[in-house]
């Protein structure tokens, strides 16, 4: 085993944010604002920096409508996927250049403050398995395993509690929940690969793979919303 090349039990494993204005829906629908305002017949929905865009109107009275994020119900943000992951995932999509650093996230040193932190955000961790060769900048819809890290870093920073494990000397020391995880069916062999458990590390929450060897960010990007919707549905569970 190297750190650049194959390894038996696990493949080569492997911030300014911009929003994307991604089409996401055609339909004439309405929308109502946390401030009460309604929009009839919206249509051209897209996500803006900060906001929701979308078109309304018709003839000579159609006009371009920007909400912002925190004038939007949970329910609208999910709809439209404008959730805090859908946002994330945008982000990713329009593929800016990261350069990452162990400081970006903590280390399995500093676990005890990861559980504080997440406790106190009420948010799950994601425990990143990842090797010391992949923090370079990349892409996050590249191929490789450093666009993987980039890939994983910009979807689930804001969302979850995040701690890079590295794969050279750390494997054996996180919680029995992360084994689960790093050890399991769905790792996949391929690194960085992240488990998610719950904030004082006692449940196994979920494991979210890299995607193979032809891994990209479309690839990761269809994984990623499978194991948000199991996330999500863990949360909820678990309220």
């Amino acid at each position: 085993m190297d750190e650049t090349g194959k390894n038996p039990k696990r493949m080569k494993t492997l911030s300014c944010l911009l929003f994307i204005g991604l089409s996401v829906c055609c339909r004439a629908d309405d929308l109502t604002t946390l401030d009460g305002k309604t929009y009839e017949n919206i249509r051209s929905i897209s996500l803006k920096p900060n906001g929701l865009f979308f078109v309304t109107g018709s003839g000579d009275l159609v006009q371009g409508i920007k909400v912002a994020f925190t004038n939007l119900s949970d329910e609208t943000r999910e709809k439209y996927n404008c959730d805090d992951y859908g946002i994330a995932l945008a982000n990713a999509r329009l593929n800016p250049a990261i350069a990452l650093n162990k400081n970006l996230a903590f280390s399995l040193d500093d676990l005890d403050a990861a559980k504080k932190k997440a406790a106190a955000e009420k948010k799950l961790i994601g425990f990143i398995m990842e090797w010391d060769t992949m923090f370079v900048p990349a892409r996050p819809m590249g191929r490789g395993s450093d666009s993987g890290l980039a890939h994983f870093y910009m979807v689930f920073n804001n969302n979850l509690v995040l701690v890079f494990v590295r794969h050279e000397s750390e494997l054996d020391k996180v919680p029995d929940a992360v084994k689960r995880g790093f050890f399991g069916p769905e790792e996949g062999g391929f690194a960085p690969n992240m488990a998610v458990v719950t904030a004082d590390c006692s449940k196994f929450v979920c494991e979210i793979p890299y995607g193979g060897d032809g891994s990209n960010g479309q690839i990761r990007e269809q994984i990623f919303r499978q194991k948000i919707a199991d996330i999500k549905k863990f949360i909820a569970a678990n309220r």
